[in-house]
């Protein structure tokens, strides 16, 4: 383990703005028996963070503040507690941690040994930490909650940034047939990531052209009026952000996919990506120190792909 005794760390000491962000020099983590600790190379930022931020779980009870947020994790391990097997010091790896707890805007993160898997040969670390959270989300969807077939028509609204690129991707994969849904500046991007149809939802009534779909993936979650009846009767509505109140009329099974970190399933994922069967989302990568300016860019929510940090 390193002879530091400190790490610089991103914390929030209230929830509020960008301006809560603060540059800090705190204790490395101690690690459990069943966890590693990571030296973090680089992470990310995701809509969850500045949600958080913002108070989104302040009354849940979730989170103890100070705070240090993001939660994907591209490194090498730097500590193995005692019960731990398969991960050795050194190892370069990818993770996602637990929502729960402190974060990865830092120089070192403590996570379970489960949810951590060895980064794909293929990646930089900044790419793999494009992966974690968005690649999950996508899996745990797609593969978990949709239990999507071969030749399902699927509709994804909001296709292009993290979650939406690797969604797009895990339904081509299965043989379905995928609709998705994008302002036009990225619909050639969504085309090279192998959607078979592409809509612009900047045309007046976009959905109202669209048939029904077996599952709609709702990565969006802006309550988008039609949308419902874009579902058929025994499809499935499956959300990211909230659990919808559908009315009544509608009988589609509807669930919230909440992504739950998994060693196992990014180590699927991992070997997909080095074999070539799924490609990245595009990366923009900032320095520690632009932090905020990361924030802000998420907070707009038009980012093609995933915003990654260097630490």
């Amino acid at each position: 383990m390193t002879a530091q005794r400190s790490m610089k760390a991103i914390q929030i000491h209230e929830y509020g703005g960008r301006q809560t962000l603060r540059h800090e020099q705190i204790a490395i983590p101690d690690i459990t028996e069943d966890e590693v600790l990571i030296q973090v190379l680089n992470t990310s930022v995701n809509p969850v963070d500045w949600k958080v931020r913002d108070g989104l779980l302040a009354d849940a009870g979730v989170h103890q503040l100070p705070l240090t947020l993001g939660w994907d994790i591209a490194g090498r391990i730097a500590c193995v507690g005692n019960n731990v097997t398969g991960l050795n010091i050194g190892d370069e790896v990818f993770a996602l941690g637990d929502i729960g707890r402190n974060g990865a805007y830092a120089e070192y993160i403590a996570v379970d040994a489960k949810a951590v898997a060895r980064k794909p040969q293929t990646l930089t670390f900044s790419q793999a930490a494009a992966v974690p959270l968005t690649a999950l989300t996508a899996w745990q969807a797609v593969k978990g909650l949709s239990s999507i077939n071969k030749n399902d028509a699927v509709l994804i609204h909001g296709a292009s940034g993290g979650v939406g690129s690797f969604a797009v991707q895990f339904a081509k994969l299965t043989g379905a047939r995928v609709t998705a849904i994008a302002s036009a500046a990225n619909h050639d991007y969504l085309l090279s990531l192998g959607a078979d149809v592409v809509v612009d939802y900047n045309t007046p009534e976009y959905l109202g052209s669209l048939g029904q779909f077996d599952v709609v993936f709702d990565i969006v979650d802006n309550d988008a009026a039609g949308i419902y009846d874009k579902v058929k009767e025994e499809g499935k509505y499956i959300t990211t952000l909230k659990q919808h109140e559908i009315p009544s009329r509608y009988s589609f099974y509807h669930q919230r996919v909440f992504v739950v970190p998994s060693g196992e399933q990014l180590t699927g994922i991992g070997l997909l990506i080095d074999r070539g069967e799924i490609q990245l989302p595009e990366i923009t990568e900032l320095s520690f120190e632009q932090i905020q300016q990361a924030h802000a860019l998420s907070e707009a929510e038009h980012v093609r792909g995933k915003i990654v940090i260097n630490i």
